[in-house]
């Protein structure tokens, strides 16, 4: 039964630089599939989940990918780089499937793909901004860092002969952040100059996590999977869904609970005073069993906190019973709470 994540001293640090200043993450668990060509934004929007058509160059959004019954495949981030140039972000875990997807559905003679061979820093904190001006100005970039701070919005710098990408990133929830996406080269050395003179602290795996799971941020293989809707992973309060778009592989189920229903289950985050097991089970007081924990850290500043799948009669300000079996083989039945 895996354990929660908790953060050691040089984190803890981090931690509090989140909510003061800035901290860069490396993010090599990150895949890039860039799209081009005049049928690139019809091709997108024909596989996932929101209207890749109404983007603009310079904006983004986020986005599921499908099974045909309405199970999530992958989730990603789409931005319009350019007039025909689409970039499509994912994380490790959803990676394959969404690659399968693409290399299903995709003609390559009328949308080209191809994956980008980009390193990804995040900056996330008050100052994150700042620390990646300061950074790119020491790099000598030709392009000013200016574009909107909408949720996803990305814009181009020239480092050199190199084109780097940005783009706002609301994966913290609350706490700004932006992404640099660029070649291994360009990107150390960008990472080098935003955490030299301590600038921005770094931040490590396990910090990302935790922050992740204060911000009740789903990841893919996770908290969701092949088995999960979106409803039930809350996609559609984070932005992920378009129900006035052209048709895509599960929009049917999407359509129908969005119209006419509800989904029985979501993602909440839970509280306790005890760290939580991840698969330990939630549980109604009369011992029927209500859901999981799916991910789950100790918070530095909010203590043990989970993501957790709860059956929707569960509102938040609900107390639940969480249950598992210790590594000893006794039995452990704690309370928590449901915080959102």
């Amino acid at each position: 039964m895996p354990t929660p994540i908790a953060l050691e001293h040089a984190d803890l640090v981090a931690h509090a630089a989140l909510r003061t200043g800035a901290v860069a993450f490396h993010r090599p668990d990150l895949h890039h599939l860039e799209f081009s060509g005049p049928k690139a934004a019809d091709a997108l929007t024909g596989l996932v989940t929101n209207n890749v058509l109404a983007l603009g160059i310079g904006q983004g959004q986020y986005a599921a990918a499908l099974t045909a019954k309405g199970r999530i495949v992958a989730d990603l981030r789409i931005l319009r780089i350019a007039e025909e140039r689409y970039l499509t972000t994912t994380g490790a875990a959803a990676w394959p499937g969404w690659r399968d997807l693409v290399r299903k559905f995709v003609n390559p003679r009328l949308a080209k793909y191809a994956e980008a061979e980009f390193e990804t820093i995040a900056v996330h904190g008050p100052l994150a901004h700042t620390a990646i001006n300061d950074a790119l100005t020491t790099l000598g970039t030709t392009s000013p860092l200016s574009f909107a701070r909408a949720p996803y919005a990305c814009a181009t710098v020239i480092i050199g002969d190199v084109t780097v990408t940005l783009a706002e990133s609301p994966s913290l929830g609350d706490i700004p952040g932006l992404e640099l996406l660029g070649p291994s080269s360009v990107t150390a050395n960008i990472l080098d100059a935003i955490t030299r003179d301590d600038v921005a602290v770094t931040g490590s795996e396990p910090l990302w996590e935790v922050a992740r799971v204060e911000a009740g941020h789903p990841a893919w293989g996770r908290d969701m999977d092949e088995t999960t809707i979106p409803q039930e992973a809350n996609l559609g309060d984070l932005g992920a869904l378009s129900f006035d778009k052209g048709c895509y592989s599960g929009q049917e189920t999407v359509a129908r609970i969005h119209f006419r229903g509800h989904v029985n289950r979501h993602l909440r985050v839970i509280t306790s005073n005890v760290p939580l097991p991840v698969t330990s089970e939630l549980r109604a007081d009369d011992g029927k069993v209500i859901g999981d924990v799916r991910s789950s850290v100790i918070s530095p500043i909010k203590g043990p906190l989970a993501i957790a799948m709860v059956r929707r009669e569960f509102e938040p300000g609900a107390q639940v019973n969480v249950a598992w079996v210790d590594a000893d083989g006794s039995d452990v039945a704690v309370t928590a709470r449901v915080e959102r």
